[in-house]
C-alpha cells in the first residue's frame, strides 16, 4: 500500500518515505537514501519514532551526536558544574551561577533544536526550511552564551565594561537572528554565507578579548579567560564551520560519505567538543577568578 503527500512524494505501506524532490546535491549525498518514517505517523507513535531514530541512515550521526549534546548539556554539565565546582568554591557568586546556566541553555537549546531538525526535517520542504531556520537560530544561542560567560570572566572586577560587552554581543546576535529570519538565507546558494554569518558573530569575541589584554595584560586575561583553551575552541568551530561551508570531504570523493564522515556530520561533532571544550576553560576561569589563588581585582 501506499499514499502520496501533498506535494507528491510517495509513502510506502510500511510507513516509510523516501525524499526525492529537495534534498539532493551535486556530491552525491542525498536524503533521498534516507530511509524515515512519515512525520505525522513519527510524532504521534513514540515507539516507532525510536526506531525510526536508531535506524541506520545517514541522518543517524547528526541527530545523535545533537540529541546526546543537549542532553550532557542540560543535565549532566549543570550538575558536574553545581556539585563539583560551585559548591567547592566559597567565594563564588550568584552571577557566576546565572553565566554558566546562560552557556548551558544556550548550547542545549543549539543541539536540541539541531536534532529536530535532523528528524523532523526530511518531511516536507516546509517543514525542512522551518526547522532549518529554527537551526541556525539555535546556533546564534550557543555562541550568545557562550560569548556572554567569557566576557563575564573577562571583566569580573568592572561591572561597566562586561555591561557593555554583553549589549554588544547581544546586539550582534540579533542582528544576526534577524538576518537568519530572512527568506534567502536557508537557500543552497547561500551555504558559505551562512557559514561565515557564524564565523563572524564568533569572531566579535576578539573585540573583548583585546580590548581585556589592553587595558589589564597578556598575562591576566591568559588567566581569566583560559586563552589556551579559547582557542582550541575556536580552532574546533572553525574547523567544523570550514568543513561544512566547502563541503568536505564530499566534494572532493562524491559518494563515499554518503552515511558517515560527511562535512555536516564532522561539523556536528567538531561543535560539540568545542561545546565540551568551552565548558572546561570557563571552569578553569572560574577557579582562576574565585579560587583560593584567583584574588585578581
Amino acid at each position: 500500500k501506499s499514499s502520496l503527500l501533498a506535494n507528491g512524494e510517495s509513502v510506502a505501506g510500511n510507513g516509510l518515505l523516501t525524499l526525492t524532490k529537495f534534498s539532493t546535491h551535486s556530491y552525491g549525498i542525498s536524503v533521498g537514501r534516507l530511509r524515515a518514517l512519515y512525520f505525522v505517523k513519527c510524532f504521534a507513535d513514540s515507539e516507532q519514532t525510536a526506531d525510526w531514530i536508531m535506524a541506520t541512515i545517514n541522518k543517524e550521526l547528526n541527530i545523535h551526536s545533537h540529541s546526546i549534546g543537549s542532553i550532557i548539556f542540560a543535565i549532566i554539565l549543570p550538575l558536574h558544574f553545581y556539585f563539583a565546582l560551585y559548591r567547592n568554591v566559597p567565594a563564588a557568586q550568584p552571577i557566576d551561577a546565572a553565566v554558566f546556566l546562560l552557556y548551558f541553555a544556550g548550547v542545549a537549546s543549539c543541539f536540541a533544536v539541531s536534532a529536530a531538525f535532523h528528524t523532523a526535517g526530511s518531511h516536507s520542504q516546509a517543514v525542512h526550511k522551518r526547522y532549518n531556520r529554527a537551526d541556525c537560530c539555535g546556533i546564534v544561542l550557543l555562541m550568545w552564551g557562550a560569548s556572554l560567560a567569557s566576557i563575564h570572566f573577562a571583566f569580573i572586577c568592572d561591572a561597566r565594561l562586561r555591561s557593555l560587552h554583553w549589549f554588544l554581543t547581544s546586539a550582534s546576535a540579533t542582528g544576526c537572528i534577524t538576518f537568519i529570519l530572512g527568506p534567502l538565507f536557508i537557500q543552497p546558494a547561500y551555504r558559505s554565507l551562512r557559514a561565515l554569518t557564524y564565523l563572524s558573530l564568533g569572531l566579535f569575541a576578539i573585540v573583548f578579548i583585546l580590548h581585556g589584554i589592553y587595558l589589564h595584560g597578556f598575562a591576566l586575561q591568559r588567566r581569566r579567560l583560559s586563552l589556551e583553551w579559547m582557542g582550541l575552541m575556536a580552532l574546533l568551530n572553525f574547523l567544523g564551520c570550514a568543513a561544512y561551508a566547502f563541503r568536505i570531504p564530499e566534494s572532493k570523493f562524491p559518494g563515499k560519505f554518503d552515511f558517515v564522515g560527511a562535512s555536516h556530520q564532522i561539523m556536528h561533532v567538531a561543535v560539540l567538543a568545542a561545546g565540551l571544550v568551552h565548558y572546561h576553560g570557563l571552569s578553569k576561569a572560574l577557579l582562576e577568578t574565585r579560587g583560593d589563588l584567583g584574588q585578581t581585582c
